[in-house]
């Protein structure tokens, strides 16, 4: 009987530890979740979102910070939200670059929530490549013959 419930703890672990591992979304403390746009296609706009479950009222602030390959540091870019929703449209006109990192910050009265984070909750920043769209689809077409 021992042996049976030893093996479906660790089972039980194991399980757990592949799941956050692919989505670090299972950390407790993990209370912003976003979705990257994939893919990011050069000289197009796109909108990042992020969707929080605090209450609007423990809120004091929500901060994106990004840049692109041609930046020397992030840029801070103070965002408001509806219902929990907070977007910000990435201009390629304004911001130009081939590759694009950023994560996004809530401060409240309580602590500080981040995301991306890595397997130990640490922020990570994402890095996307912004890719040519007409080779994308070229190599895309290739692919499914």
């Amino acid at each position: 009987m021992l042996i049976l419930f030893s093996f479906l703890i660790i089972l039980n672990l194991q399980i757990t530890k592949e799941l956050r591992d692919k989505n670090p979304a299972f950390f407790k403390n993990q209370r912003i979740f976003h979705s990257a746009p994939k893919p990011l296609f050069k000289n197009r706009n796109h909108t990042l979102d992020f969707v929080t479950d605090l209450p609007s009222d423990s809120i004091e602030s929500a901060t994106l910070y990004f840049k692109t390959d041609s930046m020397s540091y992030f840029r801070e870019f103070e965002l408001r939200g509806t219902f929990g929703k907070y977007q910000f449209v990435f201009e390629h006109e304004v911001y130009a670059g081939s590759q694009l990192q950023y994560y996004f910050i809530i401060k409240t009265k309580d602590g500080i929530y981040g995301t991306p984070v890595n397997e130990r909750g640490w922020i990570i920043p994402t890095n996307n490549l912004l890719i040519d769209p007409k080779e994308y689809f070229k190599q895309k077409k290739r692919l499914n013959r």
